[in-house]
């Protein structure tokens, strides 16, 4: 039986997918509405509590980073970089990183049920072992780099990685590349064509993604868009090779979990993971569906505006 709430983020997919070109216009007043809301919501906590730091996630906090999470986890914006500047309009000037990987937890279940025939197939039928086998070959660097990087321990001490200033930077660094490869990639070769040592480089691109504004699904789409192949399918093999990821990291950085750190109740937690589910579930539909016949232009234009806005706002934090 599929959920039903699944069921109501596939027909609103299928609704707006019939204009790609219209449905990035509306995405993007969605995310600039994010914005807007966010900055009135950090004018009102900065007038009630002028010298507190707010560090406890309420409900329309929750559905707002659900949200942010679900929509920019599968779109190639970097939804670190989202989550972490979404924080501080939101008045929160630290990271809230164990409710944010909590959030993740609904993109992670977006992905599994979305995907959920192809990895039935790849996991029982003997025709798709090779693809299995792409995909394990794709996890191993990301696993070496997340035993042996410094990187993710710098990331709560640098400001050129916490800061949402440098956020802002690595977007718009990011999204130039992400655009050099849609640019010069030849965009002919199909899924069936990767071959191990391309699954073995688009997941080392994953490293990229430890510095909040790269992305983890740009650097691997980037990544496929140079290697030759077609737009659809280096995203279609980064969402496949994401899931084990995914559930991997966040069973990594909860494996210490002090729920005195989340700042957020039962409420609160289930109203994040349900809101980054459905908007994740979207973002995936909407996606695969536009990448068919549209490049990635859009993204580009939205990681500067948004790259921009973060370094103006936050520029005394750089």
């Amino acid at each position: 039986m599929i959920p039903s709430f699944l069921l109501r983020a596939a027909r609103r997919a299928r609704s707006l997918l019939v204009s790609p070109t219209q449905s990035v216009v509306r995405l993007s007043l969605g995310a600039a509405s994010l914005l807007g809301f966010s900055s009135l919501a950090m004018a009102q906590t900065a007038a009630n509590t002028p010298a507190e730091v707010v560090t406890h996630v309420n409900w329309w906090q929750a559905i707002v980073l659900g949200l942010v999470q679900g929509l920019t986890e599968f779109i190639p914006v970097s939804s670190s970089a989202h989550l972490n500047i979404t924080h501080y309009l939101l008045g929160q000037n630290s990271r809230q990183l164990p409710f944010d990987v909590v959030l993740s937890v609904g993109t992670i279940l977006a992905l599994a049920w979305y995907f959920r025939h192809d990895w039935k197939a790849l996991l029982t039928d003997k025709s798709q072992r090779w693809l299995l086998t792409l995909v394990i070959l794709s996890c191993i660097p990301a696993v070496l780099v997340a035993g042996l990087s410094p990187i993710r321990k710098w990331e709560d001490t640098s400001k050129f990685l916490f800061s949402p200033f440098y956020n802002g930077l690595w977007m718009i660094v990011g999204g130039a590349l992400l655009l050099i490869a849609d640019r010069v990639g030849a965009k002919k070769r199909a899924m069936s064509n990767i071959k191990n040592g391309d699954a073995l480089i688009i997941g080392a691109s994953q490293a990229l993604a430890l510095i909040p504004g790269f992305s983890r699904s740009g650097s691997t789409i980037m990544a496929g868009l140079f290697l030759g192949l077609k737009r659809e399918d280096a995203a279609r093999f980064s969402f496949l090779m994401s899931l084990p990821i995914s559930i991997g990291a966040v069973v990594f950085e909860l494996r210490h979990f002090k729920p005195a750190l989340l700042g957020a109740g039962p409420l609160e937690v289930v109203l994040g993971v349900v809101s980054s589910g459905v908007s994740g579930f979207f973002a995936i539909s909407f996606l695969l569906s536009y990448l068919r016949t549209r490049d990635v232009t859009p993204f580009f234009v939205w990681r500067v505006a948004v790259g921009l806005f973060a370094m103006i706002v936050f520029w005394k934090l750089h």
